[in-house]
């Protein structure tokens, strides 16, 4: 694949409806960044979510969606994404443009800093929700701090970016295919050394969400199980350094060559290119082993 700046990943599950008004704000602001792309991962949608995204991508080159066969859980299908980003940067985002797409570049630049910039609705501005998600969210995580020893004051905010050669390693390595599949990434990040920021970000609340928290709880928390154990293995390095909160920052990443001392990684099973603008490409939603590490260690000093 040829390498660009940045690259977007969606994960979107009957978003036909929403995609037409979040996918052109998002579009527009990637326009002012040179070498980008939109991957929109159609999670077996039923509603002809990937005939709708194809044709809103067509004004962003190289963008295309990547259609799985089945729905396959939200971790699963940004993990398909991830495998075929081809950015220095990697980022996703929820399909509803919850998280502000103008707190982008202060995602990337956090990524100079760190291997790994989570966006935070819990510090700075903080988020526009309901009383229910946010006590529902403040409860998670907590449980999720007292389980993994994750000091993240938000470990769910759909909006996260990685360095090219973390993301690849983090999402080989990870299993959870639901909404709990970010506690189980952190873990990993961590337990590997790399250096994790958070970076204040806007967010407002959606109607039309396909979360449900009766529903999706019980096995978020056997997510977060699976994450402890990432977290205590007697082989993981010690962990990495505390969480530093970020703001302020503007600019984008350049690329990261890999120097000395960064890890490395190579894609063992990248697409045969994109299909063309819009197009819609079939994935194994289950091949999760798509990157073989060839050198895993703690972050740059």
């Amino acid at each position: 694949m040829d390498r660009v700046a940045v690259s977007v990943v969606i994960p979107a599950y009957n978003e036909a409806r929403r995609l037409p008004r979040s996918l052109p704000l998002l579009t527009a602001a990637l326009r002012e960044v040179p070498g980008s792309e939109v991957i929109i991962v159609d999670d077996g949608s039923l509603d002809g979510t990937a005939a709708v995204a194809a044709g809103l991508l067509r004004s962003l080159p190289g963008s295309r969606v990547i259609r799985l066969p089945w729905n396959s859980g939200k971790g699963a299908a940004i993990r398909v994404g991830v495998a075929a980003a081809a950015g220095d940067a990697i980022v996703f985002m929820d399909a509803d443009l919850a998280s502000d797409v103008s707190d982008l570049p202060a995602l990337l630049a956090a990524l100079e800093h760190a291997e790994v910039a989570l966006g935070s609705r819990r510090i700075g501005v903080g988020a526009d929700r309901t009383r229910t998600r946010q006590l529902g969210s403040w409860a998670f995580n907590q449980l999720a701090r007292s389980i993994t020893d994750l000091d993240i004051a938000d470990t769910q905010c759909g909006f996260k970016a990685f360095r090219n050669a973390e993301a690849k390693v983090l999402f080989s390595l990870s299993r959870a295919t639901g909404f709990g599949f970010d506690v189980e990434v952190l873990s990993l990040a961590r337990s590997l050394g790399y250096r994790i920021v958070e970076v204040p970000v806007r967010w407002t609340e959606e109607p039309g969400g396909t979360f449900r928290i009766i529903r999706h709880t019980p096995a978020m928390i056997v997510d977060l199980a699976r994450a402890r154990r990432h977290t205590h293995r007697p082989d993981r390095p010690p962990a990495a350094r505390p969480v530093e909160p970020l703001g302020g920052l503007t600019g984008y990443p350049g690329r990261h060559d890999d120097p000395a001392g960064a890890s490395r990684a190579r894609d063992e099973r990248t697409p045969g290119g994109p299909a063309g603008e819009g197009a819609v490409l079939p994935a194994d939603p289950h091949a999760n082993g798509t990157v073989a590490a060839r050198r895993v260690g703690p972050g740059l000093g």
